[in-house]
């Protein structure tokens, strides 16, 4: 029985790494060397699939069957607004979507609780997904690779150290694989990495303000992290889809960096 276990955990554990070594490349080339229109791209079809995915937890009944939707698409209209606008068109856009969502439930849902709760939920997602996600296209190019690795290097440290060394539960009711051990074995990761990129990539921020800006996203990172497992938690998801192997859904792989894209923006 053990043997199984180990099995799986081995293959699924290989998948994870092949998926990544696929990703991480097409990652890099539109962050690092590509226009920020292809960025733009990126962060829209990564808007998308969130929503999606976000979408097909939150309210089932209503997206099964259905790729696409209205909702969807003024979703995306916050990333291309920001490309266009910047911070304004980013806030901009979020306003269309709340009315639009306003509008839908006045005048098209007429039962009240039921309409209240899709209106809220069709908020959140367009908050959750793309508005946080829209910020790596205001974010300079050293900033975005920041956050990248300080958030894998705090994924990294936690799912290593847990492995070998996690005994305390940090929050089972939650997330019950995750540990204390794991927590703080990725915040010191973080910390470690955060001053590295200081070193090598050029910035005009001090090592003291580096390590605080990679604890600070360390701590986000973890939330967001428990913040998409609550979600999925609440409604009896493992995953968020499985279009990812070994990972799940997109947005299982983004959930550390949502909120933590939108927090070094506004540090910076």
């Amino acid at each position: 029985m053990h043997g199984d276990k180990r099995k799986h955990f081995d293959r699924e554990h290989l998948l994870r790494w092949i998926t990544a070594l696929v990703l991480s490349p097409i990652v890099i080339y539109v962050v690092g060397f590509a226009s920020r229109l292809w960025l733009t791209t990126l962060i829209l079809v990564a808007s998308g699939i969130g929503y999606w995915e976000l979408s097909r937890i939150m309210i089932p009944d209503e997206t099964r069957g259905k790729p696409a939707d209205l909702f969807l698409m003024l979703a995306l209209v916050v990333p291309v607004f920001t490309y266009l606008y910047g911070l304004r068109g980013l806030l901009g856009a979020v306003l269309l979507n709340i009315l639009a969502c306003f509008s839908a439930a006045i005048y098209g849902d007429k039962t009240n609780a039921i309409g209240l709760e899709k209106l809220v939920f069709r908020i959140f997602n367009v908050i959750y997904i793309p508005y946080c996600l829209s910020h790596v296209i205001l974010l300079e190019t050293p900033w975005i690779f920041f956050v990248l690795v300080v958030i894998f290097a705090a994924d990294s440290g936690a799912y290593y150290t847990g492995k070998k060394f996690g005994r305390h539960k940090l929050c089972p009711g939650v997330s019950p694989g995750k540990t204390v051990e794991g927590a703080l074995g990725g915040f010191f990761a973080s910390l470690i990495v955060a001053v590295v990129f200081g070193i090598f990539v050029h910035t005009d921020k001090k090592l003291l303000q580096l390590v605080l800006m990679g604890a600070i996203l360390n701590i986000i990172g973890q939330l967001g992290d428990l913040c998409e497992s609550y979600i999925k938690r609440s409604r009896g998801v493992k995953d968020s889809s499985n279009i990812l192997p070994g990972h799940g859904g997109l947005l299982d792989r983004l959930d550390s960096l949502l909120f933590a894209f939108p927090a070094l923006y506004y540090l910076l």
